[in-house]
């Protein structure tokens, strides 16, 4: 116990980051160099693939200014998309948004620059409260007509966040635009690893709000928490099943970690690793279920795993890199997660049905966390520059990091709603 208690005074310490704290909590990682070779996939950053001119889109103050401000920046936030001048611009954006009773009409139009044949128009009607969800909304509603995809403005974000001054660090959440920001939980200690739960009502976290590392469920609407997972010893990465009657989690109760899958409705536990004495961390479930992705450190250098959902032999994924860590397996058959290259802590993308691996990072600062918008093509990671940490967007091109949050304290551990 006594362990526990220094490495709970070092999560504290704000010199270090999160994910550097939390691979602390977990062990060290044995040292060793991979024999295998991987095949690095180099994509080059292009340009925008549709440019908009907002010209002919009129709004006044007040509600009506917030709207089109907030449709602006949700619009041109994916990498894909930019705001140019008239002349240079592929479509037109079109609009106005004008009272309407206790309401605000919003009309916006798409129309196309050369042609000038309308691509998309809708009216809305709404409250001046509900102006920067409608933007959200519609920008989304754009996303997915030009490129088939869904759009994420309006999927919000939890992470782990410390206030500027603060020692305590708490979860929240917000949306990608830096809009609604709320505080999900009041622990007062150290959180670690929030995870949406797939239907989006709930997330999953290790809290040591108890003195100890337990696993607890806060749920959004209506607010309520519950716990988890509390066995002796650690209880971390809990991560809850597509069909969402599973958890997969890493325990130490049986005197080392080792991943385990929980049922929600018998609390029947399932152990599926058995390895020598190592640091396990980070499970995340394949899109169908039937396999989870983890990071283990057995056979030398953290590298990431792949195991049945029902156990078996766990297959190792990826041979480069000085550590691998953080993955997340989207709903696009892809693992991203953070690897030691170069000095630095870098997002990649793995392919597990040929191994291929790309960095979509730039060489800037230490990028970790990672996690995939609902789009599969963006991503959301912390990075880490001078000991500040904050949330940034990524693209699956490498086409640059935009800021999503940053200074007011230190922000991590990033996870987008599905």
């Amino acid at each position: 116990m006594a362990a526990v208690a220094h490495l709970k005074l070092n999560l504290n310490s704000p010199n270090n980051t999160m994910k550097h704290l939390y691979l602390t909590l977990l062990s060290c990682f044995l040292l060793g160099l991979a024999s295998a070779q991987e095949r690095i996939v180099i994509v080059k950053s292009g340009s925008s693939d549709s440019s908009f001119d907002f010209s002919g889109f009129s709004a006044g103050a007040g509600a009506a200014q917030e709207f089109y401000q907030s449709f602006r920046k949700n619009l041109t936030m994916p990498a894909m998309f930019k705001e140019v001048a008239p002349s240079a611009a592929d479509f037109q954006v079109r609009g106005s948004v004008v009272p309407e009773g206790g309401n605000l009409s919003v009309t916006v139009e798409l129309v196309e620059r050369g042609s000038g044949q309308r691509k998309f128009g809708k009216r809305y009607s709404v409250p001046p409260d509900q102006v920067e969800g409608l933007a959200r909304m519609v920008s989304d509603e754009i996303n997915e007509m030009l490129t088939g995809r869904p759009g994420f403005a309006s999927k919000r974000i939890v992470f782990v966040g410390q206030q500027q001054g603060q020692v305590n660090k708490e979860i929240y959440a917000m949306y990608p635009d830096g809009g609604g920001m709320i505080q999900l939980t009041r622990d007062r200690a150290v959180v670690l690893g929030p995870e949406w739960a797939p239907n989006g009502q709930s997330i999953t976290y290790t809290s040591f709000r108890s003195g100890f590392p337990d696993i607890y469920e806060q749920r959004l609407n209506p607010p309520g928490r519950r716990k988890l997972s509390s066995s002796s010893g650690m209880n971390s990465g809990g991560a809850i099943s597509p069909d969402g009657r599973k958890i997969a989690l890493i325990l130490s109760k049986d005197g080392k970690p080792e991943l385990y899958v929980k049922s929600l409705t018998t609390g029947v536990l399932t152990r599926l690793t058995n390895t020598r004495m190592t640091a396990k961390s980070s499970p995340s479930w394949s899109p169908d279920g039937r396999q989870i992705v983890f990071v283990s450190g057995h056979q030398g250098l953290p590298h990431l795993y792949v195991i049945g959902a029902n156990g078996g032999t766990p297959k190792r994924v990826t041979n480069g890199g000085g550590q691998n860590l953080s993955p997340d397996w989207g709903d696009n058959g892809l693992i991203t997660f953070t690897r030691r290259r170069g000095g630095l802590f870098q997002i990649a993308v793995l392919n597990p049905a040929n191994g291929d691996v790309q960095f979509v990072s730039p060489p800037d600062a230490d990028y970790e966390d990672p996690s995939w918008a609902a789009d599969g093509y963006h991503l959301v990671a912390s990075r880490t520059i001078r000991g500040q940490s904050s949330l940034y967007l990524l693209d699956m091109q490498g086409k640059g990091a935009k800021s999503l949050l940053q200074g007011r304290g230190n922000w991590y551990m990033p996870d987008w709603r599905p």
